[in-house]
């Protein structure tokens, strides 16, 4: 399909919005242009951006519908969906910080900017842009971060277009790279998640390693399986390995601290009979849970796996030979 044929449609889809008193819904879209959801939602976008598209109330059917407003003219002052989602992650912040009053504050003021806003599509972009972005289980102070790339990249995850890149990984070894970026990992370093087509896999890239990016005038469809929140969940931080079944004991000097503290989305929390507190989940990426567990020195004692015990000893010894 040319640009031309892709604008032709877009100016149809708007006609038919306009027409309609029900409203179409993505899968209408996708009937009546024969097009992946991923092409549809983009149409719809595209309106979005020049005409106040509507949502249509429907108290019979959970499928969500959109048409274009009867009214002349859009509020001068909008909300976007961008604006929307920097608040949600903001609020998720403060939640891992234990600032749960101002949580709750910052709902409140999201709440009266939606009422303001009268867009009720935007919440659609709202959650799609959340789902492209994840936030790390540990919050460590961050390395500086190139704004200029990760500009870029949040501008291609959102249209859906493939980056170029050149990077360098750990081993010194460079490459030229074609990536379908599907998400922002925040955490001490901050990351990119795109799928390697050549690798057929996920792969994670330090933004700060990634040298003249550009986003490419080439769409990819994205897999509407993928979840954002259920891959980082298999990690306990950035890189994916084979998830494991950890097992801790924490001394009853730390009771309260650990029993307010969030290791892992998976965790179970057993509080003993002796004051001990015992906390299982299960999650890939062994150096960076035993670097975590540095932190609680002699109140914290791995139970399981043995691989896991033998990584904390090992880091222990190589720690002690540094300092001799």
């Amino acid at each position: 399909m040319s640009r031309g044929d892709g604008i032709k449609d877009v100016i149809r889809l708007g006609l038919l919005m306009q027409e309609s008193f029900q409203g179409l819904s993505l899968q209408d879209i996708q009937d009546e242009f024969g097009v992946s959801r991923s092409t549809a939602i983009r149409m719809k976008r595209i309106l979005e951006e020049v005409f106040e598209v509507e949502e249509v109330e429907n108290y019979y059917s959970p499928v969500k519908k959109w048409r274009l407003s009867k009214k002349p003219f859009t509020k001068l002052v909008k909300f976007t969906a961008e604006e929307f989602a920097e608040l949600e992650n903001c609020k998720s912040m403060m939640k891992n910080m234990n600032y749960t009053n101002r949580c709750d504050l910052l709902s409140e003021i999201m709440a009266k900017m939606a009422a303001l806003n009268e867009q009720k599509a935007v919440k659609t972009d709202i959650e799609a842009l959340l789902e492209a972005e994840g936030y790390a289980v540990r919050q460590f102070p961050r390395y500086k971060m190139n704004m200029t790339t990760f500009n870029a990249i949040s501008e291609a995850i959102k249209a859906m277009k493939y980056v170029t890149f050149s990077y360098e990984n750990k081993k010194g070894e460079k490459s030229d790279l074609k990536i379908q970026p599907y998400g922002i990992i925040y955490g001490e370093k901050t990351y990119l998640l795109g799928y390697n087509e050549e690798k057929k896999g996920f792969r994670t890239y330090h933004i700060n390693e990634i040298k003249d990016l550009k986003i490419v005038d080439e769409y990819f469809d994205r897999d509407e399986k993928f979840n954002l929140k259920q891959y980082l969940a298999q990690s306990f931080g950035v890189y994916q390995e084979n998830p494991m079944k950890v097992k801790l004991l924490f001394s009853k000097d730390v009771k309260d601290a650990i029993s307010n503290y969030n290791l892992h989305p998976s965790q179970k929390l057993k509080q003993n009979p002796d004051g001990t507190t015992t906390v299982t989940f299960e999650a890939g990426g062994r150096y960076e849970i035993c670097w975590h567990l540095f932190r609680w020195g002699k109140d914290v004692k791995i139970l399981e796996p043995q691989d896991l015990k033998d990584t904390y000893k090992k880091l222990l010894d190589d720690a002690q030979g540094q300092m001799g």
